[in-house]
């Protein structure tokens, strides 16, 4: 995959070693590409895995890479609403709203606050007309039932999955939903942040997002200017906040620290385990696969979870192409 890095370029404008920057934000477009593209080349990778292997996982195989073309389509049409509707400035009010001064987490918004808001509403009827087509009849028509109900109907799903109350969203909606979400939170997050430095500065508190109180979809370990710097990426808002390394992600202990792979030491790929709280977050090591990719490759080493929750571990990260059951 042609590396179309999402990450902003340093500002090297002031002289001598930069300060860390505690908070990064993507470049949207940059970010959605990337992530379709890497999508689309690991199904390529599923389908050629379900011609080679044997009848018994063929099926499977051909399924995952379904459904990864699937999410290929969905995340560029998330692009195509961030490039052919974009979110005003004023539309940005909602999000404002929530953000505490100084560094405490946001509110929660309210299901009130998301059946007034119109713009997360119409990119999902958006991403169901642009991409439900690639699923099953019944399900496209369960989408496009619940695009077309009133406000409070779709807001009070919306709310139960940024609540986490999983087993009370329609099971087709979920991905649809959170991807509406992510565009509106995301392109309100970056505007606010041209004009708001304290946006900047802003820190994680309990693992939480800085900007929307989402959690982390994983970690990062940046490359370039950044080399070796790690930075937790949000599953909501897609904001980027620093970590210092070999640190747990939940709980800031540092004293049993443990990194699991399937590969040798140097996997591009690893889960940080925390023997304290007993939480692990992904790592993806774009210092040493730069086209990694953090929902898209997350989703690719499910088998790796499996591996650490019969440990005893609990993941702490969401990927919202893969709700909790």
């Amino acid at each position: 995959m042609k590396d179309r890095t999402d990450i902003p370029a340093l500002d090297k404008r002031v002289p001598g070693v930069p300060a860390i920057e505690p908070v990064l934000f993507p470049k949207l477009d940059a970010l959605y590409a990337r992530r379709s593209s890497r999508l689309e080349e690991l199904a390529f990778e599923l389908v050629k895995e379900a011609v080679q292997n044997e009848a018994s996982s063929a099926p499977a195989d051909e399924v995952n890479a379904g459904y990864f073309g699937f999410l290929a389509t969905l995340v560029a049409a998330q692009g195509r609403i961030l490039a052919h509707s974009p979110l005003s400035l004023t539309e940005t009010a909602p999000i404002r709203a929530l953000l505490r001064e100084g560094n405490t987490s946001p509110e929660i918004p309210s299901q009130e606050m998301l059946e007034n808001t119109q713009y997360w509403q119409k990119a999902f009827a958006a991403l169901v007309a642009d991409a439900g087509d690639h699923l099953p009849a019944e399900t496209q028509e369960s989408l496009q039932a619940l695009a077309a109900e009133q406000p409070g109907v779709l807001a009070a799903q919306a709310y139960a999955l940024l609540s986490g109350q999983y087993d009370q969203v329609n099971a087709g909606a979920a991905v649809f939903l959170w991807a509406a979400l992510s565009v509106f939170w995301a392109q309100a997050i970056a505007l606010l942040a041209q004009d708001d430095a304290t946006l900047h500065q802003r820190r994680s508190e309990g693992g939480a997002c800085p900007c929307c109180g989402a959690p982390p979809s994983g970690s990062l370990v940046l490359t370039g200017d950044r080399e070796g710097l790690r930075y937790l990426q949000c599953s909501l808002c897609e904001t980027r906040w620093h970590k210092v390394r070999a640190t747990c992600s939940m709980c800031d202990e540092t004293g049993h620290i443990d990194y699991w792979s399937f590969e040798d030491t140097n996997a591009p790929i690893q889960a940080e385990t925390c023997g304290d709280c007993k939480s692990y977050v992904k790592l993806f090591r774009l210092d040493r696969d730069p086209a990694l990719e953090i929902l898209a490759d997350d989703l690719a080493t499910v088998v790796l979870d499996a591996a650490l929750e019969e440990q005893g571990f609990i993941r702490a990260a969401l990927n919202p192409f893969s709700f909790p059951a």
